[in-house]
Formats: structure tokens, sequence, C-alpha cells
């Protein structure tokens, strides 16, 4: 995971300096929202460290760089949010039925 900093990051007694590129190795977590997502991988986890609808800082203000497509990013994270440990098996009740199983075959009748 990559990401470029956009602007000027006060980090503690350090500034790490805008246009500054990073794997995140030794800095503190989450990135700022002025960050710049270099790859899918950092854009999903810009997207699942901040909340979607916060209006200061939702992921209307998150920054991806170009080629990365942002509404499949944003799907896949809104998924993971939802299911955070995966999806559940679905139910007896969900499970859609095989055709002919389960269902009473009606006989026609002939009027007459």
């Amino acid at each position: 995971m990559k990401w470029q900093l956009a602007g000027p990051w006060p980090v503690g007694p350090a500034l790490i300096p805008g246009g500054t590129i990073t794997d995140g190795t030794g800095l503190p977590m989450p990135m700022p929202l002025n960050a710049v997502a270099l790859d899918e991988d950092a854009a999903l986890q810009m997207c699942l460290w901040y909340d979607e609808t916060n209006t200061i800082g939702g992921w209307h203000a998150l920054h991806f760089a170009p080629g990365i497509d942002r509404e499949a990013v944003m799907a896949k994270a809104r998924h993971n949010k939802r299911w955070p440990n995966g999806e559940p098996a679905p139910t007896i009740a969900e499970r859609p039925l095989e055709p002919g199983k389960h269902q009473k075959e009606r006989k026609k009748r002939s009027r007459g």
C-alpha cells in the first residue's frame, strides 16, 4: 500500500513534507485525509479507516490516484464493513429452491 501526502503532515515533533511517498512503515495511522492513495489496497484501507457518511471527513474527501476505480473500491469497502468476518452462510429459508423440488405438482383437471 502506498500513499502520497498532498500537504505537510505534522506528526508529533516532526513534519513530513507534502509530496512524500510512503508505504506507511513507521508512520502513525490512519493516514490524513489529504493523502492520495496510489494503489487499490491503499484506497480500500482509506475507506475502511474513515466513515462513509461523515460530512467533514467522509469518503467524498478521499483522494485516489488516476486509474483507481473509485466506485469498485467503495463497493468493496461497503461490503467489508457490512460483513467484517465474511458473509454468513445462507440459511435454509434463504436458499433458492431447485426446480421441481419442494413444490407440489398440480394436475390439470379437465372440465366438461
